[in-house]
């Protein structure tokens, strides 16, 4: 039904598309559907379509809602941040913290791990935080900072009182880490505020 109701419109992007592809190569256009009825609603609803093409190839999207704005305020206004304001955080824990093997053999296990894959994620988000003035790892994804800054083979070298990392000397991220370094203590200074003195004496 909503194919057969947005054929007409897929037909004319893919018009468009034939003639004006090479200046253009990402074609958008957003239609509106009021009369359809899946078979357990009690009554048809407005349906938005985003019909699409790019060099990839055509597809069609579509938002059910009661929102009376236009189709592409709609979309772009309402549905796309929306949705991606849960499902980057959820795919992050899933892909990039592995919060899905929760492989415990008790309901209590798992969901203490689950927690613990949560505060995994908070800690992430401080870190992005810390670091926002350092574009090259700002917005990066989990698996990125893993691979660009976290699993870093190096040479931990430990004394009384300090922690020295070894790294190569020729390792391609060793200047990004060194400002992320910087950037994440001054963020614990900041946060942690001035550090209280202690004193007094006995009299």
């Amino acid at each position: 039904m909503l194919e057969r109701a947005t054929a007409q419109a897929l037909a004319d992007v893919e018009l468009y598309y034939r003639f004006y592809g090479d200046r253009d190569p990402h074609v958008q256009r957003f239609e509106e559907v009021r009369d359809y009825q899946a078979g357990t609603w009690p009554h048809a609803r407005r349906v938005i379509a985003k019909v699409e093409i790019n060099p990839h190839g055509s597809q069609r999207r579509f938002v059910v809602t009661n929102r009376a704005e236009p189709p592409a305020v709609i979309y772009r206004g309402l549905y796309t941040p929306r949705g991606a304001v849960p499902e980057q955080p959820i795919g992050e824990m899933k892909n990039g913290l592995r919060c899905d093997r929760l492989s415990a053999c008790g309901f209590c296990a798992n969901a203490f791990r689950l927690l613990v894959h949560a505060l995994a994620y908070a800690v992430v988000v401080l870190f992005r935080e810390a670091v926002a003035a350092v574009p090259e790892v700002a917005c990066a994804a989990v698996g990125t900072l893993r691979q660009r800054l976290w699993k870093v083979g190096a040479v931990v070298v430990t004394s009384a009182r300090r922690v020295w990392l070894h790294v190569s000397a020729t390792w391609p991220y060793r200047a990004v880490w060194l400002r992320v370094q910087e950037a994440v203590a001054r963020f614990v200074r900041q946060v942690a505020g001035p550090v209280p003195v202690c004193g007094g004496g006995v009299n």
